[in-house]
């Protein structure tokens, strides 16, 4: 089985995050962050990287700050896509009968309705997401979706794009492969130890069991 983590994975959504957060610092007279900020600030949970941002939670909070950045989000999702390769990967692992899982620290109706806009939702056999849009991330939800599914975590490979993608995938107790060019650069995937590949067309003869 291949679980897909989605934002940053398989949609390449980088610069509208980077732009949802910029209209929010804008809007309090922040200065906006460039690409190489984000990429070395940020983190799960979101949390922290806001407060590495400058934002004081004591002063603001961050339930709707949250709901803030998932309406900016939603006004530039259109710029977004999949990333390069990943139509294409879907359709090897699908055809290969590779069984594949969407994993996300999205909101659940939010991940399912934007796979659906991207009509891949047919190469899927889960979709989970979360059940708010704090940021929190995956941890406990991929503990749960494993119990119910019952597959040995030696057949499951996780594809991400973050460190957190590797720590879900250490909780799991199953392989993980990270490509950049998500919301972490290379050098911070490399420092987790597992493979990292700078594309998802590098995934194409990895080696998987469904």
């Amino acid at each position: 089985m291949i679980i897909w983590d989605w934002n940053g994975t398989l949609l390449n959504d980088i610069d509208i995050c980077i732009e949802s957060i910029n209209q929010i610092l804008l809007k309090r007279g922040k200065k906006k962050i460039t690409k190489d900020i984000y990429l070395e600030l940020f983190r799960f949970p979101v949390i922290d990287f806001y407060k590495d941002l400058g934002f004081n939670f004591e002063k603001e909070d961050f339930n709707a700050l949250s709901d803030e950045y998932i309406f900016y989000y939603n006004r530039f999702e259109s710029r977004s896509s999949l990333h390069k390769g990943a139509l294409n990967l879907l359709k090897h692992f699908s055809f290969n009968r590779v069984q594949q899982v969407v994993l996300s620290a999205m909101e659940q109706d939010t991940l399912t309705t934007a796979i659906k806009k991207h009509k891949i939702l047919h190469y899927f056999r889960d979709i989970v997401g979360v059940s708010n849009f704090f940021g929190h991330g995956k941890l406990e939800t991929a503990r749960q979706f494993i119990e119910k599914s019952s597959l040995p975590a030696r057949n499951i490979t996780l594809l991400g794009d973050t460190t957190h993608d590797y720590e879900v995938a250490l909780t799991l107790g199953c392989r993980c492969i990270l490509v950049s060019g998500g919301h972490q650069p290379y050098e911070k995937l490399l420092t987790t130890g597992v493979r990292v590949e700078k594309n998802l067309s590098a995934l194409f003869n990895m080696i998987t069991n469904s």
